[in-house]
């Protein structure tokens, strides 16, 4: 058996919920992610950040405890100044761990702040340590995925594939059996009906249903439904869709 490399872990827990949340509706499964950096890394800490004064966050602590009793509670004390002290205290806590512990080979540092980029570039060239990335996909700076080791996002397009396609898929199906391809089939009726079926979100919906147009799984096209009426539906390439396992 290989011996892992040694690493700490640094989460930047406001990027990650609220990424998650703004974009897809999700909350982040954070057990997940924590036994797959400790199947790949002898992990000696996990740090989680964020200013848990914000209710939607601090409902997330205990999910948070269960992996790591290293919580820092980021909040701004001052009523007169609002200023986001996540970064500052995260920063200050890398390059503390940088100096006090030399037996560290790896850095994971959730975070999609660009300006993390400079202690990257701190702890590869100076300390000669490997960085690793986490991100929320489409919310990770380019800059800092650039200067990492490697760079991680999440969560993954299978990930969201698997949450939300279904439903989506679900819904055409109903509307092509029952030969309504006028309202029932306008892009917003399928995001709000197969969010409704799937027990998902709108946003998930709606995100993975972009994807799937992008994709060739679905298409857009207009049709005349009276004469002087005309709408925009999705319409599903349903061989492309069995074809590559979307549909069984």
């Amino acid at each position: 058996m290989r011996k892992k490399p040694t690493a700490v872990a640094v989460v930047d827990f406001e990027h990650w919920f609220i990424s998650c949340d703004n974009q897809f509706g999700i909350k982040p499964d954070i057990k997940k992610w924590a036994d797959e950096i400790r199947a790949e890394y002898d992990v000696k800490e996990i740090a989680f950040f964020a200013d848990f004064t914000n209710p939607s966050l601090r409902a997330e602590l205990d999910k948070i405890r269960n992996i790591s009793a290293t919580v820092f509670d980021t909040q701004n004390p001052s009523e007169r100044i609002k200023k986001d002290f996540t970064d500052f205290i995260m920063l200050d806590y890398i390059y503390q761990k940088t100096m006090s512990d030399k037996k560290i080979d790896t850095y994971i540092i959730f975070t999609g702040d660009g300006h993390f980029s400079s202690v990257v570039r701190f702890i590869i060239n100076k300390c000669h340590k490997k960085v690793c990335i986490y991100g929320v996909v489409n919310c990770t700076s380019s800059m800092l995925k650039m200067s990492a080791t490697n760079c991680i996002e999440i969560p993954t397009a299978k990930e969201l594939q698997n949450e939300f396609c279904g439903p989506i898929i679900t819904w055409l199906d109903h509307v092509e059996v029952h030969k309504n391809h006028s309202e029932d089939a306008v892009k917003d009726v399928v995001i709000q009906k197969a969010a409704l079926y799937g027990k998902v979100s709108q946003k998930g919906i709606r995100y993975e249903l972009e994807q799937m147009i992008k994709d060739g799984y679905l298409y857009e096209e207009t049709i005349r439904v009276s004469k002087k009426k005309s709408v925009q539906v999705i319409k599903a390439r349903w061989q492309k869709i069995v074809n590559d396992g979307l549909k069984h």
